[in-house]
């Protein structure tokens, strides 16, 4: 029986993407991937990844592009 991912709260996410912008896995001006894609990454519901960005981006860590995505902070 394959296990059933746990849904992550924004906060998790929000800590997880931290991390992983701290440890360069995203690198200043990388794209990150879509909501969507991070949603099914974490397990949890496309708007609770939009409140973890949300913060990143109150951070100053991500910047978001109209039409274009979301990309780690130069």
């Amino acid at each position: 029986m394959t296990p059933v991912p746990i849904p992550h709260t924004s906060r998790q996410i929000e800590a997880d993407l931290a991390r992983r912008i701290g440890v360069r896995e995203f690198p200043p001006g990388t794209r990150l991937p879509s909501y969507d894609a991070l949603a099914a990454e974490y397990g949890s519901a496309r708007r609770t990844v939009a409140r973890a960005l949300d913060a990143l981006k109150a951070r100053g860590l991500i910047v978001g592009v109209p039409g274009s995505g979301t990309y780690v902070a130069e």
